[in-house]
């Protein structure tokens, strides 16, 4: 069996597993992003909850900036064209 099928299959298992389990009407993209975690080593999920207290740390230092702000302050610096 092929990568994607065997990744198709293990998905198709995990739905049908936490479809008993779960509430009900859980949309499916919130069943894949479950699974995607649940397939994540040790090392990718310690990285991902740096991650995110980092970002929590910024929140609440006040670190914090617009996003389009941002976009323009990454445009500024950017070479012009010619």
């Amino acid at each position: 069996m092929s990568t994607v099928l065997d990744d198709v299959e293990a998905f198709r298992k995990f739905v049908l597993e936490h479809s008993r389990i779960e509430e009900a009407g859980i949309a499916i993209e919130d069943l894949f992003q479950r699974w995607q975690a649940s397939r994540l080593s040790e090392s990718e999920l310690q990285q991902s909850l740096e991650s995110l207290n980092r970002g929590l740390a910024d929140v609440a230092a006040g670190r914090l900036i617009d996003a389009q702000d941002a976009i323009q302050q990454t445009r500024n610096r950017m070479p012009k064209k010619p």
